[in-house]
C-alpha cells in the first residue's frame, strides 16, 4: 500500500464506506512528499483525474512551518552547534548518577521531526540555568563521580557559560516563541485555511520587527547579564600563553578575541537568522494557490473587497455553484450595517457570521455557500497525524495479536478521547456493575 494509485483507491473506498460522496471533495491537504503532492503521479493528481474535477492541493501549513524552522536554523553552523550542546546536556542530565543531583525542571529531548521540542528545551535551559550550572560545578568538584563524568561536566560548563551560548539561546527562544501560536492553532481540527494563513502572516510581521538594533541589543544585554551573574568559578578558562613568535617584538595591542569582536559576530548571526526565517516564510507561504487565497481573503469581514463576487468565483466554480451578484451586494450592505451597529466589540470572522446570521443568509444561498466553502478548506494534517500517534500507543508489544477490527476500535476510542471523557458517571457505574456481576458468576462457576 505504498504507491500513489493504491492510496488514491483506498481514500475513495473509505469515503464511500463512510457514506460520503467523493464528488463533493473541495480541497486536498497533504505533506510535501512526492507520493502525495506529485504533479504527475501523486495522490493529489490521481484523485483529480479519477473524479474528473479540479481539486486544489494545499501543502500542510504545519509541515511548511516545520520546514521553515529546520532550514532557517540549519543555515548557521553556530545555531546547529548550540542544539548539539543542548542535546549533549540532555543526555548528560539523564544519566541516573547525575539525575539524582539535579534539582531543576527536567530537560526535554530534541526531536528533528518536532521543532516544538526545541522551544521546550531552550525554555527549560533558560529558566533553570542556575540549577544546571550548579549541578555541573558540583559534579566537577566531587572526585567520587569519576574522571569521565567530571571531564564531561567541565566541557559542558565551559560551553554553556559563554555569552555566545546564552545569546543564541535567547535568540532561538525569541524566534520559536513567535512561531508557537500558529503551530498550536494549526493543530486544531476546526482551523480553516484562511485563519491559518492569517496567523502565519501575523507571526511573520512580528518576526520582521525583530530585525532592528533594539531587538539585537535586547537579546545581547540579556545574554551578558546572565553570563555576568555566574560565579567566577563557573566560567573556567584556559590559561592564556604568549605567542613565542612574538618574543623579539613589542606588542602594543592584545592578541586574541575581544568582546567587540564577539558582539560583531553575534550581531551578524542575529540578522542572518532572522532574515533566514523571514525569507523561508515568504517563499513557502506567499505563492501557492494565490488565487484561492485571494478568494478566501475577500470572505474575511475585515477585507476592503469584502464579498467581491468576481474574486469569489474561483471557489464557487469548484462545486459548480451559481453566483447571484444581487445576493452578494445585499449581503455586503447587510453585514456591514450589522457590524457598525454592534458596540460590544465582537471579533468579526466568517464563523461568527455563519453562526449569528445563518437565518438571514438562507435567503441568499449563493453567499451562504461561499461562506461554507471558506470554512471547508483544510490547512493542516495535524489531526490525521495525531491518529498515527494514537496507533503507536495502542499497538504495543503486548497487543500485536489483536484482530484488525479490534485495533481500529481501540484507535478510535483513543483518538476521540474528548468524546469518551464525556461519559457520565452513571454509565461508568453501570459498566462496572455488570463487570462485577459477570466476575462473581465466573467465580461461582
Amino acid at each position: 500500500m505504498g504507491d500513489a494509485r493504491t492510496l488514491t483507491d483506498t481514500i475513495l473506498a473509505e469515503l464511500n464506506k463512510a457514506g460520503l460522496n467523493p464528488s463533493k471533495i473541495l480541497s486536498q491537504v497533504y505533506d510535501g512528499a512526492s507520493l502525495m503532492s506529485g504533479k504527475i503521479g501523486g495522490v493529489q493528481k490521481l484523485l483529480q483525474e479519477k473524479l474528473n474535477k479540479n481539486i486544489p492541493y494545499v501543502h500542510c501549513l504545519n509541515h511548511q512551518l516545520h520546514l521553515v524552522v529546520v532550514h532557517a536554523m540549519s543555515a548557521e553552523a553556530a545555531v546547529m552547534d548550540f542544539f548539539n550542546v543542548c542535546n549533549a546536556l540532555y543526555k548528560y542530565c539523564k544519566k541516573p548518577t547525575i539525575a539524582v543531583h539535579y534539582k531543576g525542571e527536567r530537560l526535554k529531548r530534541l526531536l528533528e521531526q518536532r521543532w516544538t521540542g526545541h522551544l521546550a528545551t531552550v525554555s527549560v535551559i533558560l529558566n533553570n540555568f542556575e540549577e544546571i550550572t550548579s549541578l555541573l560545578t558540583e559534579i566537577d568538584s566531587v572526585r567520587a563521580h569519576g574522571p569521565e563524568l567530571r571531564m564531561e561536566a567541565v566541557g559542558l560548563l565551559r560551553e554553556i557559560s559563554t555569552p555566545s551560548f546564552l545569546f543564541i539561546a535567547n535568540l532561538v527562544h525569541e524566534v520559536l516563541a513567535l512561531l508557537d501560536p500558529p503551530n498550536k492553532l494549526l493543530q486544531r481540527e476546526d482551523t480553516d485555511l484562511w485563519t491559518g494563513l492569517s496567523i502565519v502572516t501575523s507571526a511573520k510581521v512580528c518576526m520582521q520587527k525583530l530585525r532592528c538594533v533594539e531587538g539585537f541589543t535586547k537579546v545581547w544585554e540579556k545574554a551578558r547579564a546572565a553570563a555576568n551573574a555566574l560565579p567566577k568559578s563557573t566560567t573556567p578558562k584556559r590559561r592564556r600563553t604568549g605567542n613565542k613568535n612574538m618574543d623579539d617584538y613589542l606588542v602594543e595591542e592584545t592578541t586574541g578575541q575581544r568582546e567587540d569582536d564577539v558582539e560583531t559576530e553575534l550581531k551578524r548571526l542575529y540578522y542572518s537568522t532572522v532574515d533566514s526565517v523571514v525569507g523561508e516564510m515568504d517563499q513557502r507561504f506567499s505563492e501557492q494557490n494565490s488565487h484561492l487565497y485571494r478568494a478566501l481573503a475577500v470572505l474575511d469581514p475585515e477585507s476592503d473587497l469584502f464579498l467581491d463576487p468576481e474574486t469569489v468565483k474561483c471557489i464557487m466554480d469548484l462545486t459548480q455553484s451559481p453566483i447571484c451578484y444581487a445576493e452578494f451586494e445585499v449581503a455586503k450592505n447587510f453585514l456591514r450595517s450589522q457590524k457598525e451597529s454592534k458596540t460590544e466589540g465582537d471579533n468579526w470572522t466568517t464563523k461568527l457570521i455563519l453562526s449569528k446570521y445563518h437565518k438571514a443568509l438562507q435567503t441568499m444561498p449563493s453567499v451562504l455557500t461561499a461562506f461554507k466553502h471558506a470554512l471547508t478548506f483544510g490547512a493542516s494534517t495535524a489531526m490525521c497525524e495525531n491518529s498515527f500517534s494514537s496507533l503507536r500507543n495502542v499497538f504495543s508489544d503486548h497487543r500485536r495479536s489483536m484482530l484488525h477490527k479490534r485495533k481500529a476500535q481501540l484507535v478510535q476510542l483513543a483518538f476521540e478521547r474528548d468524546l469518551t471523557r464525556k461519559c457520565t458517571t452513571e454509565w461508568k457505574d453501570t459498566v462496572l456493575r455488570r463487570f462485577n456481576v459477570r466476575t462473581r458468576r465466573l467465580q461461582l462457576f
